[in-house]
């Protein structure tokens, strides 16, 4: 009997435990649900700038939703709005003390810090510091310097002593905002705090402000404060100020004094930009590298000065040695990559294979990852395949396609292991939309909550160092050209990238335009149309080049009137339709002069068809690779790279 009972409180047990799983999962999502639906109609009300009811609705997020933390500061910027400060500092308050580890504490914090400095409390200055101490790379923390120092100038003691070093402190944080954002919101400022403080600068100090007002436009406030300085410290930030005065007579003086007497030391990304300027200056582009190449500087930027030297101005019967001179002479300088692979390209062309074969092998062992390493990898593969290594070969092709994925030389790595395919395996693309770039890795995040919900302000806020969110914000706002850019951007940072399906790529890659372009394909590849039209204008249908050219394919005036007239075409050359129609037929008639082949269709859309077809008879190439290897053009060498890659991807990701 004994038995059976315990047996009887087991089952009951376990019956209700079940019960009391169900009861709480079923209230979680519950709660949940209730959380979404409330934030939702209380965002209506915010968008539409009715803050009281939005305040009452963000109150009746439950606290078990994942929303309500969000809620909560929803309602500290509803009180804001409506002038109850106090009643906001309360509420961003529950958010700093929840101990909670999401970006929206530090944002929370920062924003009662701010209310509180406006009330004139003084626990202010106390939150300002910890946002500094625990969050000290953030922008947050960037500005509490800024307010900190505002604190210590409007809370001076009267102990003479003790007012001193309050200055002192001030002046620290204002000097700290400025050195990590001169551009940012309180730099000018925290410029001219400074200046009230009556402190005593130095050269450093004088040339911070003067990076302040260079970086907000003021070239002539920034030139009175460089001249407080010495040439020795500031001579790149002199030059750079004179270019944006058009003082170009000042400009190759500094420079060139730069450049003899005081470039060791320098920020090489500065002397680089400087010399950059100094080449914009100059009666021409090869006469300025000419004569800087001609001083025999042996400080910073030399080596860029002797790099451009053998790019752009050295004949090409003397390339060779003038690139192993700078290869010999900066072994590991930041231009040896670019030069050790202009050497085994050179060989490779000479057809001297085992000599480019050596070459290779010390720039893949020397540079493993960088700008030229795609190529040397691929040509490895060329290398066997012409030394009859073939297994090699297809191994080089395959890790060209492995390490390089979204790289022209993976797009021609697999012609060469799928030849059966043909150049251009992709005819057509399944139409994907473009989501939220986190959506699989980040199912239960927060910010994915927020972004389905169109919260996009506050996504924006939380994210503001993510360029793959912003570019996904810019994307639902309509922005295409800079949501394109800014994911372009995020990817070219990243050391491996992810695979095809990754949402992130779709950012980069959208197939905006594209049923237009199926449309009106004609007898081209709309694959490789959508390509041309994404590298040409990003996306901007009102885009216009220095040249001219207009539009989403970028055509030329007289080009796109010809085109219309003889089609009967109507709608000016910035209507996308239009545009997209005329430059489709443009392109297939530079194809049919061309023998119908798109890669001197892609060359000559940029180059013009007169040039390619006198490369045809000056190039001395057997395949492609050495065709496009040694177009003369720089610009049309690279589009071309550009557009195979382009169209690539796109391929692979729809």
């Amino acid at each position: 009997m004994r038995r059976r009972r315990q047996k009887y409180d087991i089952y009951i047990f376990i019956f209700s435990a079940v019960l009391l799983v169900g009861y709480l999962a079923y209230n979680k999502f519950s709660s949940e649900d209730r959380g979404i639906t409330a934030y939702q109609s209380a965002l209506e009300s915010y968008k539409a700038s009715d803050f009281e009811k939005a305040y009452y609705k963000f109150g009746k997020v439950p606290s078990s939703s994942s929303l309500k933390e969000p809620a909560l500061f929803r309602q500290a910027r509803c009180a804001t709005n409506m002038g109850k400060k106090e009643l906001a500092v309360r509420k961003y308050n529950k958010i700093a003390q929840s101990g909670s580890k999401s970006s929206i504490v530090p944002i929370s914090e920062y924003n009662m810090a701010n209310l509180m400095l406006e009330l004139k409390d003084n626990g202010a200055k106390k939150h300002f510091q910890h946002i500094i101490n625990k969050y000290p790379t953030s922008d947050y923390a960037t500005a509490s310097e800024y307010f900190l120092g505002v604190i210590a100038v409007n809370n001076l003691p009267k102990n003479e002593k003790r007012k001193q070093k309050a200055i002192e402190n001030s002046a620290i944080s204002f000097k700290n905002y400025i050195r990590k954002a001169p551009d940012g919101r309180y730099a000018i400022k925290s410029a001219e705090e400074l200046q009230k403080l009556g402190l005593k600068f130095n050269n450093y100090d004088n040339l911070l402000i003067a990076k302040v007002y260079y970086e907000n436009g003021d070239f002539e406030k920034a030139k009175d404060y460089l001249n407080k300085t010495t040439l020795a410290v500031s001579w790149t930030d002199f030059a750079k100020n004179e270019y944006k005065l058009g003082n170009n007579d000042k400009v190759k003086y500094y420079t060139e004094t730069g450049l003899k007497d005081y470039a060791d030391g320098a920020v090489e990304k500065e002397v680089f930009e400087v010399i950059d300027n100094y080449l914009k200056i100059s009666s021409s582009r090869t006469a300025g590298i000419n004569y800087l190449a001609s001083q025999g500087y042996k400080s910073t930027g030399a080596d860029y000065i002797d790099y451009m030297n053998c790019s752009e101005v050295v004949p090409s019967n003397a390339k060779e040695a003038c690139f192993r001179t700078l290869y010999e002479k900066y072994p590991n300088g930041q231009f040896s990559a670019d030069a050790l692979y202009n050497l085994f390209m050179t060989k490779y062309l000479q057809k001297k294979y085992f000599e480019a074969q050596r070459l290779g092998y010390l720039h893949l062992k020397k540079f493993p990852n960088v700008k030229s390493s795609p190529a040397v990898v691929y040509f490895m593969g060329k290398i066997s395949n012409k030394l009859k290594h073939y297994e090699s070969a297809n191994e080089y092709y395959k890790k060209t396609i492995a390490d390089y994925p979204d790289s022209y030389y993976a797009f021609r790595a697999n012609y060469n292991l799928y030849k059966a395919d043909g150049m251009f395996p992709f005819e057509s693309l399944v139409n994907k939309t473009v989501a939220f770039p986190y959506k699989k890795s980040m199912e239960n995040n927060l910010v994915i909550k927020l972004a389905l919900l169109k919260d996009y302000d506050l996504v924006e806020e939380l994210c503001k160092r993510d360029k793959f969110i912003q570019s996904w914000i810019a994307y639902q706002k309509g922005d295409y050209t800079i949501s394109a850019i800014l994911a372009r951007n995020a990817m070219e940072e990243m050391a491996v990238k992810p695979p095809f399906n990754d949402l992130r790529w779709r950012l980069i890659y959208p197939l905006h335009y594209y049923n237009d372009i199926t449309k009106y394909r004609n007898n081209n590849n709309p694959v490789i149309l959508q390509a041309i039209l994404k590298e040409e204008s990003h996306f901007n249908p009102f885009a216009g080049s220095s040249v001219g050219a207009g539009g989403l394919m970028q055509l030329m005036p007289a080009t796109y009137k010809e085109v219309t007239n003889n089609h009967g075409i109507k709608g000016d050359i910035f209507n996308p339709e239009s545009n997209i129609q005329a430059g489709s037929l443009y392109y297939e008639s530079l194809k049919k002069v061309l023998g119908n082949k798109d890669l001197y269709a892609i060359s000559a859309y940029n180059g013009g068809i007169g040039s390619v077809t006198n490369w045809f008879s000056k190039l001395i190439y057997s395949d492609t690779d050495e065709f496009v290897e040694q177009i003369p053009y720089s610009e049309t060498k690279n589009y071309v790279k550009k557009v195979l890659r382009t169209y690539w991807v796109y391929g692979n990701i729809y």
